[in-house]
This record gives C-alpha cells, sequence and structure tokens, in this order.
C-alpha cells in the first residue's frame, strides 16, 4: 500500500482545474493519476483537505500514483503503519454516516443519520414527516440542530468502532454537509470528524486504514487520518 499527498505545482493553473470538478468528477480525476484499464475496480481512498485555497489530495492505495502533468505533484511512500493493541492515536475523518432500512418495495435503502433522527424526533411529537423542525414547537424538548447532529453522528461511528478496530476516547463533529452531485442528481452528506482513539484489534485497525470507512468513498469519504500521541 501507498500513502500519497498530491498538491499543485502551479496554483492557478490547479484552481481553474479544480473549479471544474464536482463531488464526483473529483474522483474520476483522480483516476488520471492511476493509468489502468476501463474495467480496473478502484482501488484506492482520498480525501481533498485545502488549505486556505491551495486544493491538496491525501490518498491511500494499492498502487503509486503517478503525475500525469507538471501542474501537480506526487508525493508518495510505501504505507506499512507500525500498529499494536493500546496505540493511543489523534484522527481525523470525513464520513457518510448513513443507515439502511427497508423501504415500501422490500428494498434496502440508505439514509442519512440526521436527516433520518430528526423525522423520528418529529413523529414523536406528533408532526408528519414533511413537516420541518421550525415546525416543531419551541420547547424543554425540542434539542439544538447542533446538539442533535453531534450526538447522533458520535453515535454512528461509536457503534461501528469496535469492528473497525479501535474505541474512542473522544470525539468532536467538526461540519455536517450536504451535497449533490452534479448532473448524477446524487445527494450525499459528509461530517468531519476529529478525536482521539485507542486501537484495540491492530489487525482490524490495519484493514480501516486501508481501506477506509462507511460509504461514499467515490466522493472522498472513508479516509482515516491519524497521527501518534506525544507521550506526555
Amino acid at each position: 500500500m501507498y500513502f500519497s499527498v498530491i498538491t499543485p505545482v502551479n496554483l492557478r493553473q490547479a484552481a481553474h482545474e479544480m473549479a471544474q470538478s464536482a463531488a464526483y468528477a473529483e474522483h474520476q480525476w483522480l483516476w488520471k493519476f492511476f493509468p489502468s484499464s476501463q474495467d480496473q475496480q478502484r482501488d484506492f481512498i482520498f480525501r481533498r483537505y485545502d488549505q486556505e485555497v491551495t486544493p491538496r489530495f491525501y490518498i491511500v492505495s494499492k498502487r503509486q500514483p503517478v503525475a500525469f502533468s507538471d501542474i501537480w505533484q506526487v508525493q508518495s511512500q510505501p504505507y506499512a503503519p507500525q500498529l499494536s493493541d493500546g496505540l493511543h492515536l489523534s484522527f481525523q475523518l470525513r464520513a457518510n454516516p448513513v443507515i439502511t432500512k427497508t423501504n415500501d418495495k422490500g428494498k434496502p435503502q440508505r439514509h442519512d443519520v440526521v436527516m433520518d433522527a430528526k423525522k423520528r424526533f418529529l413523529l414523536e411529537h406528533g408532526l408528519t414527516e414533511d413537516a420541518t423542525w421550525r415546525d416543531l414547537k419551541q420547547d424543554e424538548d425540542k434539542p439544538l440542530l447542533y446538539e442533535l447532529t453531534q450526538q447522533t453522528c458520535l453515535d454512528w461511528l461509536q457503534s461501528r468502532s469496535d469492528r473497525l478496530g479501535f474505541s474512542i476516547v473522544a470525539a468532536n463533529v467538526d461540519a455536517y454537509q450536504q451535497h449533490r452531485a452534479d448532473k448524477r442528481e446524487i445527494r450525499f452528506s459528509t461530517v468531519d470528524f476529529s478525536g482521539e482513539l485507542i486501537v484495540t484489534d491492530h489487525e482490524l485497525f490495519q484493514h480501516t486504514l486501508f481501506h477506509g470507512i462507511g460509504h461514499a468513498k467515490a466522493f472522498g469519504c472513508g479516509l482515516l487520518l491519524v497521527k501518534k500521541l506525544k507521550a506526555d
């Protein structure tokens, strides 16, 4: 496996190129760094992490990416993290928190966990599925949307941590956004998490680092970025 960072050499040209890329188009654009046949299955996960106006991409992949133009610089190194049970790490994650429910036709369907929590809360308080948060009268029972988002998303991550090989020490939701992928009319949400974790099963955790967490990986979700914490 490889861990790579892709950054622009020419910021003006890179900014122009990236301005043309919507969420899914960005994924297609990244394929240019991995020359392959048309039937090649995606073998990388990524996250876009802009620093001010500079686009930066972190990538974990089976193959080493190769720059296809002089606009971009690719820095790669073998990715073989030294892991052990009990290792204490800080983490950052952009994920697509969803739950799967069966629809009226008996088919599984994914639902944004925040929107699902809002809908359930409205129904529990006598409103319809078409109601909005503003329709709910202000009372002691009504949580702030910020609080609902924090708790719902953190519960989602916590419920999956055991099978991903870690336990959460502390975590926070830094951002929640809804997106629409142009042309394909695909709607999805992203949540940015940060915090600290402890590795509980280093083999499972390695798989998590290599393959990511959750869905929407084609939209830049799932890559878990970790850093060893300094000893006190």
